[in-house]
């Protein structure tokens, strides 16, 4: 058989707990495999346990099991009422088939450290059952170990054996006597040397746990109670309390002092307390407002700094880009002194001034070709002008043979010598050069069609000398032209053939020859000269 746990329900605490110092308090407990408790574990509120539960459901049973036996292991005093009805044999076996039977009862116990940390004590008791013997026997153990935490009571679904239990907590913190166990908890849990003095603690306990207590204390049994298991007070201590008996009218007029000088206070200070008010509402406005420019102080310092983060990542960045353009430069100033010194670079150099050369040449070769071009329009102008002249220079030549002969015609038929006249002048014409085409290319690859026209000589000193013939011979000088005219004008000859209007045309032109023989003789040098310097301009550009 065994009991609901739902049963026993420990109450939560109705209010804060009260400072403990650093003495233990009750913190857990548990029952493993005892009477009819499979496994039941028992927290406590500020050292507190209060259990519910229907009569019968075992909570008088769980408390004689826990307390105080696993303080003084007396299990003769387990039952309550004192009758000895509850025996550990009786809780192991009673109800119980198995031959040999293992439990656990225990109890935690929690404390304050000075520094505030949590510190444990453990006391508990392994419960051997044997049928054969009808006898069960406890083993007592305390240890700082935590049960469900550091220890664990069940090992492979079975209740942990002795033997396991004492390497785990260490054989020193086993016995198997309750008297052993007892010097262990005396000092380690309350503090207590006095062996007798932890005695009558525990005896205690054991009559404050009995249902009867209530009746003893109802009809004053309470004081003789105290004294049957509290022990006495020194001597020194009472003198002390009767000395403050003594006192008391003085502790009260005391009192009352304090009292009318409290009721003072509490006037004045709920004056003092608007007063305060005031001001503690104005010093908290001030630091609001403090802690508002703190806020934003902070704020600008915190992107300060998030930006004087960023600029020194830049900054590292940027030196690290610097050391590495810096190494890039050296090694470029390396491979450019390499190249300097390589024959290639040389080769280069000196196709550079190659090709300042060839540029200097093609400038050279551009203006030849430009004067070139200059040169043969100005020669074009000139054989032009060279061709218009000897076209003038024979029709004139042509005009004056014309006259020439009217003037033998008009003298044969007026009957005049025309021997000074001399003979009509042809103009001589030679060809030098034939009309020539020639291909040019120009510095940017065009190719240029130049045509050389065809080149005639004239023989101006045959014609000068063909002119110069006709001037007067000596010894046929004629009259001057108003005396011949004079001469010719009387009535002329009837079948001659020449009129009057010849006759003046005739010395009109005779009086003109000289002019027309300088003319000419002018235009036919000029002629040949400038044609001589075109042939020798194109000479020289032909050498250029």
């Amino acid at each position: 058989m065994t009991t609901d746990a739902r049963a026993l329900v420990p109450l939560p605490r109705s209010g804060p707990a009260t400072a403990a110092g650093t003495r233990f308090r009750l913190h857990r407990a548990g029952i493993q495999n005892v009477w009819q408790y499979d496994e039941q574990e028992f927290a406590f509120g500020d050292g507190r346990l209060l259990l519910r539960g229907k009569n019968g459901a075992g909570k008088s049973k769980a408390l004689e099991m826990l307390l105080p036996y696993l303080l003084d292991g007396d299990s003769r005093a387990l039952d309550a009422t004192g009758t000895g009805r509850t025996t550990l044999a009786w809780l192991m076996l009673d109800g119980f088939e198995q031959t040999n039977r293992l439990g656990y009862l225990w109890v935690e116990f929690r404390g304050t450290t000075d520094g505030g940390d949590h510190r444990h004590l453990t006391l508990g008791a392994a419960i051997r059952a044997s049928r054969s013997t009808q006898k069960a026997l406890p083993t007592f153990f305390v240890t700082p170990l935590r049960v469900g935490e550091d220890l664990h009571l069940v090992e492979g679904g079975k209740p942990l054996p002795v033997d396991r239990l004492k390497e785990i907590v260490g054989s020193d913190n086993i016995t198997d006597r309750a008297v052993m166990h007892r010097s262990r908890v005396a000092p380690e849990l309350f503090g207590i040397t006095d062996a007798t003095r932890y005695r009558n603690l525990t005896q205690l306990l054991h009559r404050l746990r009995r249902p009867t207590v209530g009746d003893r204390i109802e009809h004053g049994g309470l004081a003789s109670l105290l004294s049957e298991t509290l022990p006495g007070l020194d001597e020194d201590v009472v003198e002390k309390v009767a000395r403050n008996l003594h006192d008391l009218d003085a502790v009260r007029d005391e009192l009352g002092r304090l009292e009318r000088t409290d009721t003072a206070l509490r006037t004045f200070l709920t004056s003092y307390r608007g007063y305060l008010s005031g001001v503690l509402r104005t010093s908290a406005q001030a630091v609001s407002r403090e802690l508002e420019v703190l806020a934003q102080r902070r704020r600008a310092a915190g992107d300060a700094a998030q930006r004087t983060s960023e600029l020194r990542t830049q900054e590292e960045e940027s030196e690290a880009r610097l050391e590495t353009l810096r190494e890039e430069e050296e090694a470029a100033r390396t491979d450019l002194a390499a190249l300097h010194d390589s024959h290639a670079y040389r080769s280069l150099h000196e196709l550079s001034e190659h090709r300042s050369t060839v540029e200097a040449v093609h400038t050279a070769a551009g203006a030849a070709f430009t004067a070139l071009s200059n040169a043969h329009g100005a020669e074009e102008g000139a054989a032009e002008r060279l061709a218009d002249g000897v076209e003038h220079l024979g029709s004139r030549l042509a005009e004056l043979g014309t006259e020439h002969r009217e003037l033998l015609t008009q003298a044969e038929m007026a009957g005049l010598p025309t021997g000074h006249l001399g003979e009509a002048v042809a103009l001589p014409r030679t060809v030098r050069s034939q009309t020539v085409e020639t291909q040019l290319t120009a510095p940017d690859g065009e190719t240029h069609t130049v045509q050389q026209r065809s080149v005639v000589r004239v023989d101006t000193a045959t014609v000068q000398d063909g002119l110069g013939s006709w001037q007067l011979r000596p010894g046929h000088a004629l009259p001057d032209g108003p005396t011949l005219a004079s001469a010719l004008r009387p009535a002329p000859q009837p079948g001659c053939g020449v009129t009057a209007e010849q006759v003046e045309r005739l010395l009109t032109t005779i009086a003109l020859a000289p002019a027309a023989e300088t003319a000419a003789h002018d235009a036919v040098y000029h002629d040949g000269s400038w044609r001589l310097g075109i042939l020798s301009g194109r000479h020289h550009k032909a050498d250029a």
